[in-house]
């Protein structure tokens, strides 16, 4: 994958205040024992640049705790002698110093480096990293901000695989050398320097994605449940929230920007807390304990509402993870009417807050209401276009499409229109009758619109009609006819079909 880091924009950072701090900030980071922020994301150069430009009070250059520095330098000493001029040999690094338990982090002889401590302590582990192999490993700086990572290798280039299955563990620690390599090599393509790089990870590149990213959350779709309070201090934290407060979370990976979640303490209250907006899609973080993370903020308190209220209403009661007490439920979707009757109950118990989100009523669309296949488009189709996340310029309507000497067609909806023509390329296509009464008239609209997508690359076609949708996806490029996935209309207006068709035609 190609860089694309424009050369004259980053000359013109390397040439600003702001570039030149930057790379001073990081030119040497052999005094890393004075600097706890070297353990905070971004590892604290923005608080530097903020306070150069005096516009900020000094940061506290306070240094790190005796624990904290005889951690790094325990694993610094341990990966000094070894080689590491391979992929392999990073990966047999790597792995030893989880595995061996041979590296002593403390006087205390059982407090030995383990396959945990890259899901708790990552920072200090790959400051030793780096200070023993600065041109391999880089200190780590996303904690809880691992979205940052990913839509910095989506703008700039960055060849980054997938990440490994949840529970292998072993093999998402390996993926920081994965990590590593990437930018490192980055760094080669652009001719950076060591300091321009880390310049380039934790100012330049933040700065430059986050402004891509509009301030305004859109409406919710979906409601979430979290759970706090397990045996730690997330309610203090959570009591704690101001308005501008973001944290991440265990989420699920169909969590969307603008959506709303319940958050539920377990202890040592046993009740609903707030509400929290979810600020980042949900994404897969390699170096988070639960794999999949979610970024929350703009946390709105709510009266406490009791466990058992939960459990004694008569529709909340039935809610399966209720009945379960609520075990491994953080990051499970709640239907609006079940958050809607979760907010009825806590108003009940004292004022709800101005802001709190609500979902509209849907509007019942009846067969004997449409009259027309743009009735269709327009009453259901597009609602549902909307519901899965896409605006009006996420797709295109009656798209042109050269098919063969001087014929066009004119696909009814393409969503992710990429390229020009004759190079139009497409993610997805929708092609809308006014009614599809039996299998002929579905395998006609099959047909016509497998035609189209074959034409446009897409991974997904869908036919819908009054009677309501088919979908299918394009496996061993191909379309099959008997592989198609119907939902009706009432399916189609919240929950996993709705959540499961977003996967399907939204390409992330």
């Amino acid at each position: 994958m190609a860089s694309q880091l424009n050369a004259f924009v980053w000359v013109l950072y390397l040439n600003s205040v702001e570039g030149q701090q930057a790379t001073g900030y990081f030119a040497s980071l052999e005094d890393y024992a004075q600097r706890s922020g070297l353990l905070d994301p971004f590892l604290s150069v923005s608080d530097w640049i903020m306070f150069l430009a005096e516009e900020t009070e000094a940061p506290e250059n306070a240094p790190m705790s005796p624990e904290e520095s005889s951690f790094v330098e325990a694993v610094q000493r341990a990966a000094a002698g070894a080689p590491v001029g391979t992929p392999a040999e990073v990966r047999a690094l790597l792995r030893i110093l989880v595995e061996s338990e041979s590296v002593q982090l403390s006087a205390d002889p059982a407090n030995v480096l383990t396959l945990e401590d890259p899901f708790r302590h990552l920072p200090f582990l790959s400051l030793g990293l780096h200070l023993a192999h600065p041109d391999v490993f880089l200190p780590y700086g996303f904690t809880g901000e691992y979205h940052f990572v990913l839509r910095i290798a989506e703008t700039f280039g960055l060849a980054l695989p997938p990440v490994p299955p949840k529970q292998d563990h072993l093999e998402r620690w390996l993926y920081y050398g994965v990590f590593c390599a990437a930018f490192q090599e980055f760094r080669r393509e652009n001719g950076l320097t060591l300091p321009e790089l880390l310049a380039f990870m934790y100012d330049f590149a933040v700065n430059y994605v986050a402004m891509e990213q509009p301030q305004e959350l859109p409406e919710p779709r979906n409601a979430w449940l979290l759970i706090g309070g397990v045996e730690n201090g997330d309610l203090a934290e959570l009591d704690a929230g101001e308005p501008d407060t973001l944290t991440y979370w265990q989420g699920n990976l169909d969590m969307r920007r603008g959506d709303v979640c319940v958050m539920y303490v377990r202890s040592p209250v046993s009740a609903v807390h707030s509400l929290w907006r979810v600020t980042e899609d949900a994404y897969e973080d390699p170096f988070f304990h639960y794999k999949h993370a979610v970024q929350i903020g703009r946390p709105l308190p709510l009266p406490r509402l009791p466990f058992r209220e939960l459990v004694a209403d008569p529709l909340l009661g039935e809610n399966r993870y209720v009945k379960a007490n609520l075990q491994g439920a953080s990051g499970k979707a709640l239907t609006h009417t079940e958050y809607e009757r979760t907010l009825q109950l806590a108003g009940a118990l004292g004022a709800l807050p101005e802001d709190a989100p609500h979902f509209p009523v849907r509007e019942v669309v009846k067969l004997v209401d449409l009259a027309s296949e743009r009735d269709v488009e327009i009453r259901l189709v597009e609602p549902l276009l909307a519901r899965l996340g896409l605006g009006s310029s996420d797709w295109v309507r009656q798209l042109p499409v050269r098919m063969g000497r001087g014929e066009r067609v004119y696909p009814d909806y393409a969503i992710g229109v990429t390229g020009v023509a004759p190079e139009v390329r497409v993610h997805a296509l929708i092609e809308v009758k006014y009614r599809a009464a039996g299998e002929r008239a579905w395998r006609d609209a099959f047909l016509q619109a497998k035609s189209y997508g074959m034409r446009l690359g897409a991974a997904a076609i869908v036919t819908a009609a009054a009677e309501g949708v088919y979908v299918y996806a394009r496996e061993q490029d191909d379309f099959a006819f008997s592989q198609g996935q119907f939902h009706t209309w009432d399916q189609l207006q919240e929950g996993d079909a709705v959540r499961a068709l977003a996967r399907t035609l939204v390409k992330r």
